[in-house]
């Protein structure tokens, strides 16, 4: 589909792009890095209509840590910022990983935060960090704001609770703590610029007394319509001596939370067993990182 004729209209804040937003309501498309949304209109799959450009609206560029010990990430920041921020790099280092792995140094300098969380897709490599840190999605319009948690924000494949008028403007999540740790794995079909075959990102809270993880949040991606929550895994994590034995037992509990289906990257059952695999390889790594 040629896009040759399409109008882009590029304000010069935030209100201004609201505003267009509100008063053209469905019959504009934001857009930032266009890294997926030029694609996917080119080839049909979304509907043709003219673009807001905000990529100049450097307001919503930004890393900060407040004095709550929460980070806050504008929704254009770029996945280099976000993989080279020394806050991301100490406080929510997950996040950090997966920044690094979204793409090419070139998708990752255009991508932003905010455009991955928008396009939805399971596969998207930052969502199980957002997920496992329990991040806060807030969405801007000419009536106000808003704050939604990030499993709400997504209500099937490719749903949002984002309404025409609105934008995401800001990522919000609690800092990591000296007793809290994590990991984000990816298997893809080459060692680089691959979209995940399966992703998974683990939090886990240390209790310092009894050397025991007090909590953990297991997340997976491209193993459903949206990213999940291993919440049986969990269960079988928190307050547990893990020895090899239950590490596989907590990873194959994975299975009873994701639905993986066949498609041009790999099987539903090939999917299944990296789920369980990837799993234990992070749950074997954090417990060897606390002794």
């Amino acid at each position: 589909m040629l896009l040759y004729d399409i109008d882009v209209i590029t304000p010069s804040s935030l209100d201004e792009a609201l505003e267009i937003l509100s008063s053209r309501k469905g019959r504009v498309k934001v857009v930032a890095g266009g890294t997926d949304l030029i694609i996917q209109m080119k080839d049909g799959i979304i509907p043709r209509m003219d673009l807001l450009n905000i990529y100049g609206l450097d307001e919503l560029r930004y890393i900060k840590l407040d004095d709550n010990d929460v980070i806050r990430i504008g929704a254009l920041t770029s996945f280099s910022e976000i993989a080279g921020s020394e806050i991301i790099r100490r406080y929510a280092k997950i996040l950090a990983e997966a920044a690094s792995t979204v793409g090419s140094i070139q998708i990752m300098n255009k991508a932003s935060i905010g455009g991955n969380i928008v396009n939805a897709s399971p596969a998207a490599d930052s969502l199980p960090p957002l997920y496992a840190l329990d991040a806060i999605v807030k969405v801007a319009s000419s009536r106000g704001f808003r704050e939604v948690p990030i499993e709400s924000f997504y209500r099937g494949y490719k749903k949002l609770d984002l309404a025409e008028d609105e934008l995401v403007c800001e990522v919000r999540l609690r800092a990591m703590s000296d007793d809290e740790d994590g990991v984000f794995l990816k298997h893809g079909l080459r060692l680089g610029d691959a979209i995940a075959v399966v992703n998974a990102a683990i939090w886990v809270k240390r209790d310092n007394r009894s050397g025991l993880f007090s909590d953990a949040r297991v997340a997976l991606g491209a193993v459903a319509p949206t990213v999940v929550r291993a919440r049986r895994c969990e269960q079988l994590i928190i307050n547990r001596r893990l020895d090899d034995d239950s590490m596989w037992s907590a990873a194959r509990a994975v299975l009873e939370s994701i639905s993986p289906i066949d498609d041009v990257r790999g099987s539903a059952e090939y999917r299944r067993e990296m789920s369980v695999n990837l799993v234990y390889m992070g749950l074997w790594e954090l417990t060897h990182r606390s002794g």
